[in-house]
């Protein structure tokens, strides 16, 4: 499965939308001071150097001294977390262009000291696995105390639904396996599974290279979490992950137009774990041409040509799929990859999948490639995502999504 954009997207709508009530602050908070975004900044970059140079204590010392133990501890963990990754380069950014001041109301939480909270944009790169940054959201309330800001807390949006990112790492250091292709981390409880997973993703990616011919970089980092609830921690998942092995996430930013971020697969193994080795290694292949597509992917690209493509390159690129039984005709919708119990999703994927067949016995077997890329090009273009799609299929089928579901549904 593959969400691209949408989990920070979706942060940064609503950071958005409750930065109009955070910028209105009650006569009890103190408000921070204009400076309070290159002060905080200085925290922030001497928390990159602790990582930088093992400094442990030192980027303790930017945490409140009066915060709960808890947190105290659970930023000494992610401190380990850290430093256990192969980074090739990490970075934190306070910004106020997207959301505003979010802290406006906290000072009392705090006992009336002046609080911040910008959006600290994470970047990090791993070392030989990532050709772009990983982009993510961080939460961050920062607190004075005297003349100096502190961070107090990661959470305080938690109860409006703007939860900051969570890793990995954050639970401590991680078990590191490097394989041809795949940087795979887990807990180290799980470095068994995790080292049994490269062997099976190195099987699927030589049987995705005979599938797939668009470039990409043919290396990515594999994360297996410890289990269904720490992976829904990690991807803000709001639907249920019963119903999936394994997924792809990247982010968007859209600063300038819409870049990819670097994608990361992240292993649902309560599901994955009771496959046959072949199903495991075509899942695994569906997953890594989601991958695959991430350097050319854009913002008009539906699930069900994601899905579709992704599925069909999985199963051997088929040319003669019918649409499957209990199907309606018509192509599904993006939700209905991830809502309706496991068999309505299940008909998705087997809809989509059939589609790409259809379009590659008219067209000839790159027709589904050339159809996300030729939807991928566009990163900033007026109309709707169906408009696009209608404009890309003419492009490279000679004909509309009404033509198409007609044709598809009849074969």
């Amino acid at each position: 499965m593959n969400a691209p954009g949408r989990v920070l997207l979706g942060l940064s709508v609503a950071a958005a939308t409750l930065a109009a009530h955070a910028a209105a602050p009650s006569s009890t908070t103190a408000p921070a001071p204009p400076a309070a975004l290159a002060e905080v900044q200085r925290v922030l970059d001497a928390r990159v150097d602790a990582v930088r140079r093992g400094d442990r204590e030192g980027f303790l010392a930017t945490v409140d001294p009066v915060a709960p133990a808890g947190f105290r501890l659970a930023q000494a963990s992610s401190f380990d977390g850290l430093r256990s990754l192969p980074l090739a380069s990490f970075s934190l950014t306070a910004r106020l262009d997207d959301t505003g001041d979010l802290g406006a109301d906290l000072s009392p939480r705090y006992g009336g000291a002046p609080t911040f909270l910008p959006e600290t944009r994470m970047r990090m790169r791993f070392v030989d696995y990532d050709d772009r940054d990983d982009v993510e959201s961080l939460f961050l309330t920062f607190v004075r105390r005297g003349d100096r800001w502190y961070v107090a807390a990661d959470a305080d949006l938690a109860p409006l639904g703007v939860d900051g990112f969570r890793g990995l790492w954050d639970q401590g250091p991680v078990a590191v396996q490097r394989t041809a292709h795949f940087l795979v981390l887990s807990h180290p409880p799980d470095a068994g599974r995790a080292r049994n997973l490269a062997a099976v993703a190195e099987e699927a990616i030589a049987r995705l290279d005979q599938r797939w011919t668009e470039p990409w970089s043919h290396r990515v980092p594999l994360i297996l979490p410890a289990s269904v609830d720490e992976l829904g921690l990690i991807l803000q998942s709001t639907f249920d992950l019963d119903n999936f092995v394994a997924f792809v996430a990247y982010g968007a930013v859209r600063d300038r137009d819409w870049e990819a971020t670097a994608p990361r697969i992240y292993i649902q193994d309560r599901n994955l774990s009771r496959y046959g080795r072949d199903d495991q290694v075509r899942t695994l292949t569906h997953e890594l041409d989601h991958v695959a597509v991430a350097p050319i992917a854009g913002p008009s690209i539906p699930s069900w040509v994601h899905e579709g493509v992704a599925d069909w390159v999985a199963l051997g690129r088929r040319t003669d799929e019918r649409d499957p039984a209990g199907s309606d005709g018509h192509l599904p919708l993006d939700y209905e990859f991830t809502v309706g119990g496991r068999d309505a999703i299940n008909l998705s994927y087997a809809e989509s999948r059939s589609v790409m067949s259809f379009l590659a016995a008219r067209r000839g077997v790159g027709a589904p490639a050339e159809l996300i890329r030729t939807l991928g090009a566009e990163k900033v273009v007026p109309g709707s995502e169906e408009l696009q799609v209608d404009q890309a299929l003419t492009r490279v089928a000679g004909l509309d999504t009404a033509q198409l579901e007609k044709e598809w549904a009849a074969r």
